[in-house]
């Protein structure tokens, strides 16, 4: 995927030097405050490579942005995973702020273990958001497709299980004993990604690709999974929960073939057929 293992490593560099170095400025500063630190991140974004340069005057502000990304390329074949938690906003609307954070990292963390456990490259988290993906920054070929579908496909629908067992916060403190829903939508095909931005470089995909995942996400069901026809065709026979398929109006894009899952459904099946063998 990388022509340049080097250009990839330094990317993520970058990231993790202007991240480290800010925060040093902040703990180190005895004035509690980063302006008298401002000559170190003036010197960590120097424009000498391209990163741009932040000036301070004493007239006003003035911004030399960066216009070269620090990293791109293209990426085929990825498959795309949007997930967000159904009545997010209602929930965060009644609690107190450390209890909505406590949720979102609950059910993240969790999350984050299911992408070990299926090889999963998670990319961010935007709000109650989670974005991840198989099949990019990648070893392989298309001969591997399918499985990286699979991985998909079996991580979702363990992500559906898992917010299950992260339980409402009460106003006030405590659970109710409600859980957390998630709706997720998937796609697969090709995508732009590289490491963008002059404050905390950050890796980034964007494309067609990813907004249909995005709009499949959006219309899909609570506690269910939504997949355009073309990563439901990578799949195939090999899941027997697919529901009849719906063609659903997708916002500028026109009619869209797709499928839904329950995946609670999904595994009943699958115990039925390995009870009957």
């Amino acid at each position: 995927m990388f022509e340049n293992d080097d250009v990839r490593s330094n990317s993520w560099y970058v990231s993790k030097l202007t991240w480290d170095d800010l925060k040093e400025a902040n703990e180190n500063n005895g004035h509690g405050g980063l302006p008298d630190n401002i000559d170190l991140i003036r010197d960590i974004n120097q424009d000498d490579s391209n990163l741009g340069r932040f000036m301070v005057s004493t007239d006003q502000i003035q911004i030399a942005p960066c216009t070269k990304a620090l990293y791109a390329e293209s990426a085929k074949d990825v498959c795309i995973i949007f997930t967000d938690i159904v009545g997010f906003s209602r929930i965060a609307m009644d609690v107190k702020p450390i209890q909505v954070m406590d949720m979102l990292q609950s059910i993240f963390s969790r999350f984050d273990e299911l992408c070990d456990v299926h090889d999963v490259l998670k990319l961010e988290t935007i709000g109650d958001a989670y974005l991840c993906t198989t099949n990019l920054l990648e070893d392989g070929d298309s001969a591997d497709l399918k499985d990286a579908a699979r991985r998909a496909l079996e991580m979702a629908k363990d992500m559906v299980v898992e917010a299950t067992k992260v339980r409402v916060p009460l106003p006030g403190g405590g659970f109710s004993a409600e859980t957390l829903q998630i709706r997720v939508g998937m796609h697969v095909g090709d995508l732009h990604c590289g490491v963008v931005g002059q404050r905390l470089p950050k890796f980034t995909t964007c494309g067609t690709t990813v907004n249909m995942a995005a709009r499949m996400e959006q219309t899909s069901m609570p506690g269910k999974i939504r997949v355009s026809k073309t990563f439901h065709d990578l799949i195939g026979d090999a899941e027997q929960g697919w529901g009849e398929q719906q063609t659903i109006e997708v916002k500028n894009m026109g009619e869209v073939e797709t499928y839904l899952l329950d995946p609670v459904k999904s595994r009943t099946i699958i115990r039925g057929c390995a009870a009957k063998e």
